[in-house]
């Protein structure tokens, strides 16, 4: 059914404007019932050209799609496309796949449904058949076992609420702003045309920046004063950061206009339908590195290097979160025209395109936040040895990391160097501190060798192969 408000509201480019003076104008006057049929015709070939080029292996530029098309059959080709070839669709079809949460008719269900029903599941209990079913369940045993946990480590969080409330107000009001957050990104990408690409990463980064800004300068003042006590306080943190992904399940957002707007923050039309589970499942495995990390530190009496954790979150959260925006303003353009590297997903056969441009901003941001954190280190040549090698293993990290999950490649990456740095004496001589840096160096250079022989290149959209240019 044809639904002029939506589905006209831009006229198409390859069509005169016959007589009407504007977009706006189009949406206030119904088209002539002659007109709509010349339209809907248009969309109908361009659906079915693209659904045949799909069949044959052949391209088809995604701008070639009217803006007039339903955006049933759209959902059907996005489910498709690949990931350029969704950011290459023309404004009016791109925030038609996004959709409006506040719209009966634009909500991200049908884009799901669509998924759905193109892999022959029933819409009836679909979710089931989901990830989002399986993260209910493993919330559930979360919780479980953190009470558990907490009736024999740490029992005073639930017996004794005149002391710990604090600790409780802080995990709802923490959880209560990542909400907020992801709400705001939401509306701007809805009702602005924000990239979804852009908030999403600032909804990651809160994910791992708020718990652990929280758990040393807040929590940590008198709710852990044990090992045992810090562990407990810290996955509870952690679950309660996560809570505010769960809403996020099918059933949840399906009925909730408020948690689907959340939801449009992170919903990047070309992760359908690994969404939820490509974003939660990196977070928690996240999680478990950084507690490993700060566990250590605090089992070893090192409760300064334990703030080094730092440089690897500000990696994984700034630096990757400026990789895209680079890569997508100034891929390809500036160290080598056109060219480009593609991986995988997590699970998924599709492949995606990186750029060297952002990885050069993964690799700027840890030496930015190695500098900005040099006091903690051990001495002058553990700063050193840290921005000889985590700097450029962390950018090689991303750059094989599976697409939407480089955040545990990241994480452990830096976490794992900054640990292993630990046992350098902090008290070596002249030739000591030689030897140190000249392993470092020997260690980077293979990396990069070993990484940049071993990527999968491509010159603008067409794949070269595996790599045999020169180093």
């Amino acid at each position: 059914p044809i639904h002029p408000s939506r589905d006209f509201i831009y006229l198409p480019r390859d069509l005169p404007r016959i007589g009407i003076m504007g977009a706006a104008a189009s949406a206030q006057q119904p088209l002539k019932e002659t007109q709509q049929t010349n339209y809907q015709t248009t969309a109908d070939d361009s659906f079915k050209k693209y659904e045949s080029a799909t069949k044959e292996g052949k391209k088809i530029n995604p701008k070639e799609l009217p803006d007039t098309m339903p955006r049933k059959e759209l959902l059907a080709i996005a489910a498709n496309m690949h990931e350029d070839d969704i950011h290459r669709l023309s404004k009016p079809n791109y925030m038609k796949l996004i959709g409006d949460s506040y719209d009966p008719n634009l909500r991200k269900k049908d884009a799901y449904d669509a998924i759905f029903t193109a892999k022959g599941i029933p819409l009836q209990g679909c979710w089931l058949h989901t990830f989002d079913h399986f993260l209910m369940w493993w919330m559930i045993g979360w919780v479980g076992v953190l009470c558990l946990a907490t009736a024999f480590g740490h029992p005073g969080l639930f017996i004794n609420p005149g002391v710990y409330w604090v600790f409780w107000l802080e995990q709802i009001i923490k959880t209560t702003f990542m909400l907020c957050v992801a709400y705001i990104g939401g509306y701007i990408v809805e009702k602005h045309n924000v990239k979804v690409n852009y908030t999403r990463k600032v909804q990651h980064f809160c994910a791992y920046l708020i718990p652990l800004v929280m758990r040393l300068f807040i929590s940590a003042k008198g709710f852990q004063r044990t090992l045992a006590e810090s562990v407990i306080v810290e996955w509870w943190g952690y679950w309660w950061t996560m809570l505010s992904f769960f809403v996020f399940i099918y059933p949840i957002r399906t009925r909730v206009s408020f948690i689907d707007r959340c939801f449009s923050s992170l919903d990047r039309p070309e992760d359908r339908p690994f969404t939820i589970y490509w974003i939660t499942s990196q977070i928690f495995l996240g999680y478990i590195i950084m507690s490993i990390y700060s566990t250590f530190m605090t089992w070893s009496g090192q409760l300064t290097a334990r703030t080094l954790i730092f440089i690897p979150v500000i990696i994984t959260g700034i630096g990757d979160g400026m990789a895209e925006p680079v890569g997508r303003s100034v891929g390809g353009k500036i160290f080598s025209q056109g060219l480009k590297y593609r991986t995988a997903g997590l699970g998924s056969d599709k492949l995606y395109t990186r750029s060297f441009e952002g990885s050069f901003a993964v690799w700027i941001s840890g030496v930015i936040a190695i500098v900005a954190l040099w006091d903690t280190f051990f001495s002058w040549y553990h700063v050193m040895c840290a921005l000889i090698l985590v700097p450029g293993a962390s950018t090689i990290a991303e750059a094989y990391s599976p697409h939407t999950w480089d955040t545990p490649f990241l994480l452990s990456t830096g976490a794992g160097i900054l640990w292993a740095q630990t046992f350098i004496p902090a008290d070596l001589g002249t030739i000591g501190i030689t030897i140190v840096l000249a392993v470092h160096v020997g260690i980077m250079l293979a990396i990069a060798t070993i990484g940049w022989k071993r990527l999968v290149l491509e010159r603008n959209g067409q794949l070269i192969g595996h790599n045999t240019l020169p180093l």
